[in-house]
């Protein structure tokens, strides 16, 4: 991952609303704040997502993907973002997302994620969220 790959993202119509946060700036913040991952198709950008460390035991996981994700990207993306989960050794990940759009809440179940609480207020633009977690036991 590198901070211009969230411009050249082409968001999906469910995460367009939070292309003016999308800055090379902010690309910046990611990047300091946890591992992150870009995936490509040759020059197109299908998805870039990661992990905000938040302090010991805790981080939030983010995604970002692509109108072009429908186009057959989904299942080497979910494979590819589980594997990595899978393989974090922390004692909480938590990520939010959009209740009104199944398909969010589908991939978040079938990465291991269980709902925790709605958070009113807590989008970038003011929208509800719902906050899902992932708690795994960590020698």
């Amino acid at each position: 991952f590198e901070p211009w790959h969230l411009c050249w993202l082409a968001l999906q119509p469910e995460q367009a609303p939070m292309r003016p946060i999308l800055t090379y700036e902010y690309g910046v913040a990611v990047q300091k704040a946890g591992q992150c991952f870009t995936a490509f198709d040759g020059p197109r950008v299908i998805a870039c997502a990661g992990v905000v460390n938040c302090w010991y035991g805790r981080a939030q996981v983010w995604s970002l993907m692509s109108e072009a994700i429908t186009q057959g990207y989904g299942p080497l993306v979910h494979r590819a973002v589980k594997r990595f989960l899978d393989n974090f050794s922390i004692r909480r990940m938590e990520l939010t997302l959009d209740p009104e759009v199944p398909r969010m809440v589908a991939w978040a179940k079938r990465l291991g994620f269980t709902y925790e609480s709605t958070m009113p207020a807590y989008g970038p633009n003011g929208e509800l969220q719902d906050m899902y977690v992932r708690i795994r036991k960590v020698p």
